[in-house]
């Protein structure tokens, strides 16, 4: 009995020694990079969310409130977004109409993390506000119809950046993962970024689309690397 008492405090010793080293080791200031595919999202508040294509990626400045990794942060996450959404109609038919949606924007999230337990492996959750700053959209048109006479084509480009009014403000949430490997810590979580309002065109053009209720949401997944 005796020594097995002995043992557990040995390895209870042990353990302690360890917690105390990654508390030792453990920095409150951080810094790094993330980056990963944005998967879903929308373009109109009357659509659903549909599968898209683009990127999320930028740099992760941290800062821990606690002295441990369990507990609150506050994360500046500068990033550039890209977001592309195609559709299409009539297909097999005598009339093919295909759209693109493109937008670019510069995001300025600052979001508070909590973190749960100190482990090697810690799951989080965060949620916070955001700058959105948008540096393009674009719309592509294209189709062909087809009658009696033949088949023709249409292409048309439409760069709506200043003509649309801008969604500056809304929010990221999200939750994830933090996995300690060796000295570097690897965040992966999945997050949805949406506006509060909506945007708009500034003047009807009756030759060229007219937007309105503008809203882009996207879910991305990321990955990322903390020093």
């Amino acid at each position: 009995m005796k020594k097995l008492l002995l043992l557990c405090s040995f390895f209870a010793c042990i353990a302690g020694y360890g917690v105390a080293q990654d508390a030792a080791k453990f920095k409150k200031f951080s810094a790094g990079i993330y980056a990963g595919p944005q998967l879903y999202g929308k373009v109109f508040s009357h659509n659903k969310l549909t599968k898209i294509s683009g990127i999320t990626a930028g740099i992760d400045l941290g800062y821990a409130f606690s002295k441990q990794p369990e507990g609150f942060s506050l994360h500046f996450q500068p990033g550039y977004n890209t977001f592309r959404h195609f559709t299409s109609e009539g297909a097999n038919t005598q009339i093919y109409l295909e759209t693109t949606s493109k937008w670019e924007a510069i995001h300025l999230p600052l979001l508070a993390r909590y973190t749960f337990g100190s482990g090697w492996i810690r799951p989080f959750a965060e949620a916070g506000p955001m700058l959105r700053l948008r540096t393009a959209l674009k719309t592509r048109l294209a189709g062909s119809g087809c009658g009696v006479i033949g088949c023709s084509g249409i292409v048309i480009n439409e760069d709506l950046q200043q003509q649309v009014s801008k969604d500056l403000v809304g929010m990221t949430a999200g939750a994830g993962v933090e996995v300690d490997l060796w000295k570097v810590t690897v965040p992966i979580s999945v997050r949805i970024q949406e506006g509060f309002g909506t945007s708009e065109s500034h003047v009807v053009l009756y030759d060229g689309p007219y937007i309105e209720k503008l809203k882009t949401r996207t879910i991305q997944v990321t990955a990322g690397i903390n020093f």
